[in-house]
């Protein structure tokens, strides 16, 4: 499952250069592969606690609290990304992989050079495994969910641009194996501040994103919050 999906993340990553934004008035090809598409690196805090109605004392637990390493390709439709801890990051027993590919179709309702206002539509695909090697059990699951919030862009035009987005989903969730799984609801903000054009064509850019990401599944054992946050430094591709 995890190879198959590293692969659809190769193929995304080479076929997202072509993505292009869907909007009134888009903008033209070449003005996204100069300014749009980004390599991000950084670290994402990381909660994840039990949330089920289990309350038996003796049940393992895989509650942690972490930095998690975060590395992504970006631009306006399509992003792939993968967080972990683990040795190498500093963590003693916890295990954690993260792997994500979200696209966004974006409709502006209001848009001009220097503002953009609409609603993004998402659909994501998303792969969590957390483990601790002190405990028997662990936790997989792979998510597909489907949202719809509101984003606005603010511009100084060639020199600055700043976005922020809130999306809203909703998806369901199947465990490794396919043994059980249920329904995933989520909450995703994320703002990025662009600085354009200032080493040659290549943009700068400082991201911070907040996700909360709830699992209700059909083992009660295994009912979940995961909640991040993501601060990176991207560079334009």
């Amino acid at each position: 499952m995890k190879s198959k999906f590293l692969l659809f993340i190769l193929i995304s990553l080479s076929a997202s250069v072509h993505a292009q934004m869907f909007s009134v008035g888009g903008e033209s090809e070449q003005q996204q592969r100069s300014s749009s598409n980004y390599f991000r690196a950084g670290f994402s805090p990381v909660i994840f606690e039990y949330a089920g109605d289990n309350t038996d004392p003796n049940q393992e637990r895989l509650n942690f609290e972490s930095t998690a390493l975060t590395f992504f390709f970006e631009n306006p439709a399509l992003s792939a990304s993968l967080s972990f801890i683990n040795g190498l990051t500093g963590a003693e027993n916890e295990r954690y992989l993260n792997l994500s590919i979200d696209y966004l179709n974006r409709f502006s309702f209001v848009r001009s050079r220097s503002f953009q206002f609409g609603i993004p539509f998402g659909l994501s695909s998303n792969l969590v495994n957390v483990q601790n090697e002190e405990l028997t059990d662990d936790f997989s699951q792979t998510v597909l969910a489907l949202g719809v919030g509101a984003f606005v862009v603010a511009r100084v035009p060639d020199k600055l641009s700043f976005s922020l987005e809130g999306l809203p989903s909703y998806g369901f969730s199947n465990s490794r194996g396919g043994l059980f799984g249920g329904s995933n609801k989520s909450l995703l903000f994320r703002t990025r501040l662009d600085f354009l054009n200032i080493i040659s064509d290549r943009s700068l850019s400082l991201g911070y994103d907040f996700k909360i990401s709830s699992y209700d599944l059909d083992e009660d054992e295994f009912d979940y919050d995961l909640t991040y946050h993501r601060v990176t430094l991207g560079i334009s591709l």
